[in-house]
């Protein structure tokens, strides 16, 4: 093979050239501490490096949304607190109002107080994220939710916001209410004791008040109302599906329980004092009540004559039995909505846990496709420039062979 001097400058160059850029290349990959620069170091890993950073992103997007979603629960969950700790003072001022020894002057003191509560209620349930939407209105964030009209005893709450529950995914699979409605939470609060209500008549003229009420063994769905007909004796009547029942007589004895119902679904009322003749007392089932209805209709029972009559005062004490009822399963109908967001939180903990210990070993098995090992690399660059100067000098010695240098 005949080789001219043209073909060994040409190869000679093309060596070096090949040797300088693998030493180049090595030198990227220690100033970058990555082995994979380009696909074309390695597409296997460079393949799988991608999937994985992939699924990184997402995770990370799953523990951005987690973060979001734990600020609004606990936003949240705060205003609700609030309003426990609103309703609680205000069956602390109820029970307080019951004492004997207060005059009317002393309980329109509280209804004032009470007015007060009830603008603090209102504008607990009108309140906004730090997004400027309104917690409690469901999807329509920009929409205020609640707005009252009237005068005090007979003021009118009306909801503005729709029944939807903002949600943020959290998890492959995993949708997370991250908002409550503010009908679920403030307007749709049971009555009475949760399962039925006891309630005396507005117009009674004695002085029955009722008394403790509880289930034996359940309650159905039909209506009981007792109708006194003597000092000791009362009708009662039962209504099954809007037909009532023929009357039947009862002896009445101050204080003491009375049993109604039936075998698998009874319980248990008792009325104090001496109701009159044609007075009505009525066990009805629960039926749903918004909480600012029940604060109105404490300051219109506060800011009443209480203390004319024995008969005022009965009435007011059954007013007060009835408001206090319904205090306590707005109490407890927050306490059970404090519950769910603690246990939402909670969820978001563990899956917060699980995502980012997730996204550490996403971090390893990347390195593990990509990261130089430092020693080899320092080899190898050691040993790529020993080879490249071996070439440049040899070619040195190549290139200055002549015949001319001999003659």
């Amino acid at each position: 093979m005949r080789i001219s001097t043209s073909m060994m400058f040409d190869t000679g160059t093309q060596n070096m050239l090949q040797l300088q850029t693998s030493l180049y290349k090595l030198q990227n990959q220690l100033s970058t501490g990555r082995r994979v620069l380009t696909p074309a170091d390695d597409p296997v890993a460079a393949a799988q490096a991608l999937v994985i950073s992939q699924r990184q992103s997402i995770n990370t997007q799953f523990i951005d949304n987690q973060a979001n979603a734990e600020s609004q629960l606990a936003g949240l969950e705060s205003r609700i607190a609030g309003v426990g700790d609103l309703l609680q003072a205000v069956k602390t001022r109820a029970v307080e109002a019951g004492n004997g020894a207060y005059s009317d002057s002393d309980r329109r003191t509280i209804a004032a107080e009470i007015r007060e509560r009830f603008d603090e209620l209102v504008g607990l349930a009108n309140s906004s994220d730090a997004m400027g939407n309104y917690v409690f209105s469901g999807f329509r964030g920009d929409t205020q939710p609640f707005s009252t009209t009237g005068t005090v005893g007979s003021r009118t709450t009306v909801y503005d916001g729709d029944d939807g529950r903002r949600q943020l995914q959290v998890e492959t699979g995993r949708m997370m209410d991250v908002s409550e409605s503010g009908r679920d939470v403030f307007m749709n609060i049971p009555q009475g004791n949760g399962k039925f209500m006891f309630t005396a008549d507005s117009g009674n003229l004695g002085t029955g008040v009722v008394g403790a009420s509880s289930l034996i063994t359940g309650f159905d769905d039909s209506s009981y109302q007792l109708v006194f007909t003597g000092t000791n004796t009362y009708d009662l009547t039962v209504t099954t599906n809007g037909v009532p029942a023929a009357p039947v007589s009862g002896t009445y004895v101050s204080g003491a329980d009375i049993t109604l119902g039936s075998v698998g679904q009874q319980f248990k009322i008792s009325i104090a004092g001496a109701p009159a003749i044609g007075d009505k007392f009525d066990v009805k089932p629960a039926s749903n009540r918004d909480i600012f209805k029940t604060l109105d209709s404490m300051i219109k029972a506060l800011e009443g004559n209480v203390s004319s009559t024995p008969v005022s005062r009965a009435a007011f004490q059954n007013q007060m039995t009835t408001i206090s009822e319904n205090l306590d399963q707005a109490l407890d109908h927050m306490l059970s909505k404090q519950t769910s967001i603690g246990a939402r939180r909670l969820e978001l903990q563990s899956l917060t846990d699980v995502a980012s210990d997730l996204n550490i070993q996403y971090k390893q098995d990347i390195a593990a496709l990509q990261d130089l090992d430092y020693t080899k690399a320092i080899s190898d660059m050691a040993n790529q420039k020993m080879v490249l100067e071996a070439a440049q000098l040899s070619f040195k010695q190549v290139s200055q062979m002549s015949l001319f240098n001999y003659l």
